[in-house]
């Protein structure tokens, strides 16, 4: 399947850490922001107020609470604020939205592509535009989701799916694990040039997101995996790692 992906502009982008490594993000036009995963509050509205921008939407790629823990008081801040995700039994009133919907934020005037990719859990999904893939849990810097619900052949599909966007776009997932995946991928291809250089060039780097998908299809190895047995093998490999 091949998607049609909205361009945006005039948008920048930051990481707001949270618990021991994951990353909420937040999407900025001028006054306005935008807020993917906000599994806790505090420092949401912390930065929301420091740079005193009004929370227009939020985007949730899937249900775990590290993603969604912090919508309620988020809301009791921001009562008018847009929420999109994907169907699910939440305790909070947002949009469901499906595979290839538009999501249109007036606001920003921002528009983003919903991907559905069951894997990490039944009901995730991405967001994505010609230049940003807003990837939750499905894949990670040098590695993907643990497989909480979904089976290794959804995985397998999700990633390969993803694998056909712009090799340029720029990957923003919602973990820091990529130094360790890279040490994890090394056990694979020991040999592979463009996997050394990342390890050597994130050595004195804090923050390694977001990377690209041309960068991750060099050296993320459930991305190169050539067939779904040997996905299967390295993601159960991992799992024991």
């Amino acid at each position: 399947m091949q998607f049609s992906l909205p361009k945006n502009t005039n948008i920048s982008i930051h990481p707001i850490k949270s618990f021991t490594d994951n990353y909420i993000w937040m999407i900025k036009k001028n006054e306005d922001a935008i807020i993917v995963d906000p599994g806790d509050a505090s420092p949401v509205l912390k930065i929301l107020q420091k740079e005193k921008v009004q929370l227009q939407a939020i985007l949730i790629t899937h249900k775990h609470l590290d993603h969604i823990g912090g919508i309620k008081d988020l809301i009791k801040a921001y009562p008018n604020v847009k929420i999109y995700g994907p169907k699910n039994n939440f305790s909070f009133i947002y949009k469901v939205v499906n595979n290839d919907d538009l999501i249109v934020i007036d606001e920003l005037d921002i528009t983003f592509r919903v991907i559905e990719t069951p894997g990490h859990t039944l009901d995730h999904i991405v967001f994505a535009d010609e230049n940003h893939l807003f990837c939750g849990d499905t894949i990670f810097g040098c590695g993907c989701g643990k497989l909480f619900e979904g089976t290794y052949s959804q995985m397998y599909t999700s990633l390969k799916l993803l694998s056909k966007l712009p090799r340029s776009i720029k990957i923003f997932c919602a973990h820091e694990y990529t130094k360790k995946n890279i040490e994890f991928a090394l056990m694979l291809e020991k040999n592979n040039e463009d996997l050394i250089a990342r390890k050597k060039g994130l050595i004195e780097v804090d923050i390694t997101l977001p990377s690209t998908l041309n960068e991750e299809l060099k050296t993320n190895p459930f991305l190169r995996s050539k067939n779904l047995k040997q996905f299967k093998e390295r993601r159960m490999k991992k799992d024991n790692y």
